[in-house]
């Protein structure tokens, strides 16, 4: 009678099998892990500008959250019967991960003359940064930064979103770098409103390749006029 022949593998092809098998798992988890990193980066730069639009929307339909005190400056500070009213918000970086936003107030003599522009109407109302509340903060998500061209330097910019009490049109005044909060007066200048930004979304290490950029259109009236920028960003 003759033997049974068993088979089955050697320890050489059970070492092949496991190594080919191991390698393809590393690749799949190296794939998996880049994609997930790509689609965070992506998620940051869509926040951020989410962010940045809906500020307008935060200006058009203004809400005064404070309960007492509006703002100071005008004969009665009461909620509801002061003169002083919220036209916009002022948006600046703390650093190249985080932003401020405050509201922006002004109040008007009645017997003021009549301006002929925005701007004069604007500077008309003595606007200043409210006093009342906290800031509200944001961070852009995920490590990211916000930096300039170079990849090197952190951007530094003020943006006042301010609705004109003439004309009710929203403006945007810019300024790279940025204007302090007490000196909003000179944040309302024409040639702030031709001033654009373009905000570097860094990942700090976590992908390589095209950066992708928040850019915000020079005397930008609306939501719209913050768009993303992608391979045209030309951010190294």
């Amino acid at each position: 009678m003759k033997p049974l022949n068993k088979a089955g593998f050697t320890i050489v092809e059970t070492m092949l099998f496991l190594g080919i098998s191991g390698l393809l798992i590393m690749g799949v988890l190296a794939g998996t892990g880049s994609s997930i990193n790509t689609q965070r980066y992506r998620d940051s730069v869509t926040s951020l500008r989410a962010f940045l639009q809906g500020q307008y929307s935060e200006v058009s339909n203004v809400r005064n959250a404070n309960t007492s005190v509006m703002c100071q400056g005008s004969p009665v500070d009461s909620r509801g019967r002061s003169d002083c009213v919220i036209l916009g918000r002022l948006i600046t970086t703390i650093d190249n991960k985080k932003l401020s936003v405050r509201d922006v107030i002004g109040y008007t003599n009645p017997n003021s003359p009549q301006p002929t522009d925005d701007i004069a109407a604007i500077k008309q109302y003595n606007i200043s940064v409210s006093s009342s509340g906290l800031a509200e903060t944001y961070e852009v998500e995920w490590g990211s930064s916000m930096m300039q061209d170079d990849g090197n330097t952190p951007i530094d910019f003020s943006m006042l979103i301010i609705r004109s009490p003439l004309s009710g049109v929203i403006r945007t005044f810019v300024s790279i770098p940025s204007t302090p909060s007490t000196d909003l007066d000179s944040l309302v200048d024409t040639t702030k409103l031709t001033n654009d930004a373009k905000i570097c979304v860094d990942s700090n290490g976590l992908l390589s390749g095209t950066k992708l950029a928040v850019y915000i259109n020079k005397n930008a009236t609306s939501a719209s006029g913050i768009e993303t920028l992608g391979d045209d960003s030309e951010c190294k």
